[in-house]
């Protein structure tokens, strides 16, 4: 029993020296592993072996194995492989830790740019040396942007191009439209800003009897649209925006007002941003709600490939048609140094839809049931221009005492843009 107590004593008074050893032996073993790693992985930066440095990093991460050049070189070779929006994350790590390295500033700003991360960008702008926003032409300005776009829109809907059956009393057509839009943008504070917009349609109507023309007329619509945006340090932006129309009716040059609110919540994460949004307006007296979802993907990490997917729900309870459904999608293509190509779909009726955070809505006479487009953008500077061609389908009606038929016709609608971010 005495030897016993004596072994379990020796035992418990080498307990804590093994434990001191293993510790030493295991920091030896990750000092070792981190001087490897530094050594590997600053020879493949400097042979620009830039994927095989990344499978390294993400190999020392699963071993839970990280120190400061490790990141700071997953962060170059990702900005090299043009993932910008990966390298931003390495990139702000880094800099955690040396909070006033230029250079750093510098990379993730243009990380973030270059991933489409403007709020975050904007904000590390900021905090560049007067002489580094010299060199890259920014300055702090109240005025975000001005923007300024028009176009034209040819139809096919005339008189000649339908013959009304028996019993037909009226035909409403409408024709060619001119539009035109102005917008400005404020910064507000490095979080918040203010988005201001008019617009103005201007279609062609008539109204026949039988084949027999009476009435011809332009309609017009106005539009002011206000958002304003809010963006917090965890990525997520929200807001609120409405907009008040003043749309003329096609009997005795008569107008009526209609207003619309819009609350949308997103987040962006590194290659995704999911948005959500809803909606409340008031066009042709008849209360509407509406619901859509999308997801902007950058699946390359840049902006030369992206894309936004969306659905949308209009449910008007006392309207013609009770509920409405839209689905979009849109691909935007880096085509050469300074343009960009964008192609884009959207199935559904549109009536009275509202997109693009209220700066878009579809109050069209007649419904639009499907389009189809695509637009070049050439970005010069902080100028950019550009131009594109949208198809769209449309729905008409002509009425008679005991009901009405209905009947399609093609809108072709071209466009200029100009946009100018200071």
């Amino acid at each position: 029993m005495y030897r016993l107590g004596i072994t379990f004593l020796l035992i418990a008074l080498a307990a804590p020296l093994l434990t001191a050893q293993g510790s030493l032996h295991r920091g030896q073993n990750d000092s070792l592993r981190v001087a490897y790693l530094d050594s590997l992985t600053y020879r493949q930066y400097l042979d620009g072996d830039y994927r095989e440095l990344i499978r390294t990093s993400l190999r020392a991460e699963e071993e839970g194995v990280g120190f400061y050049y490790l990141t700071y070189r997953t962060a170059l070779a990702y900005y090299a492989l043009k993932n910008y929006a990966k390298a931003a994350e390495y990139y702000k790590e880094t800099l955690s830790e040396t909070p006033d390295d230029p250079a750093l500033k510098e990379g993730l700003y243009y990380a973030y740019l270059l991933s489409g991360q403007n709020e975050n960008a904007a904000i590390v702008a900021k905090t560049l040396a007067p002489h580094t926003l010299a060199t890259i032409g920014l300055k702090e300005s109240v005025v975000d942007h001005l923007s300024l776009s028009g176009g034209y829109l040819m139809n096919d809907n005339n008189p000649g191009s339908l013959s009304p059956t028996a019993g037909q009393d009226s035909l409403n057509q409408y024709q060619d439209m001119i539009f035109s839009a102005l917008g400005i943008g404020f910064n507000l504070s490095e979080r918040t800003k203010l988005k201001l917009g008019y617009q103005l349609y201007n279609t062609r109507f008539q109204r026949s009897v039988a084949s027999t023309l009476i009435k011809e007329d332009n309609l017009s619509q106005h539009q002011l649209v206000a958002a304003l945006e809010l963006f917090t340090p965890n990525n997520i932006t929200w807001g609120l925006s409405g907009g008040y129309y003043n749309i003329e009716n096609n009997d005795n040059n008569l107008s009526h007002s209609a207003y619309s609110l819009l609350a949308f919540l997103n987040k962006r994460f590194t290659y995704t941003l999911p948005e959500i949004a809803v909606a409340y307006s008031n066009f042709g007296g008849i209360e509407q709600y509406q619901a859509k979802g999308s997801l902007t993907y950058y699946p390359l990490g840049n902006l030369n490939f992206y894309g936004i997917t969306s659905a949308a729900l209009i449910h008007t309870p006392k309207g013609w048609t009770t509920e409405q459904y839209i689905f979009s999608q849109l691909f935007g293509v880096k085509l050469f140094k300074q343009i960009w190509l964008d192609v884009n779909a959207s199935f559904g009726n549109h009536l009275n839809y509202i997109t693009k955070r209220s700066f878009l809505v579809y109050d069209t006479y007649d419904p639009i049931k499907g389009m189809a487009g695509l637009s070049l953008s050439w970005f010069i500077n902080k100028i950019t221009l550009s131009t594109g061609y949208q198809w769209q389908q449309k729905e008409g009606y002509a009425y008679s005492d005991t009901g009405y038929s209905a009947y399609k016709y093609n809108n072709h609608l071209v466009n200029i843009a100009l946009l100018w971010n200071f």
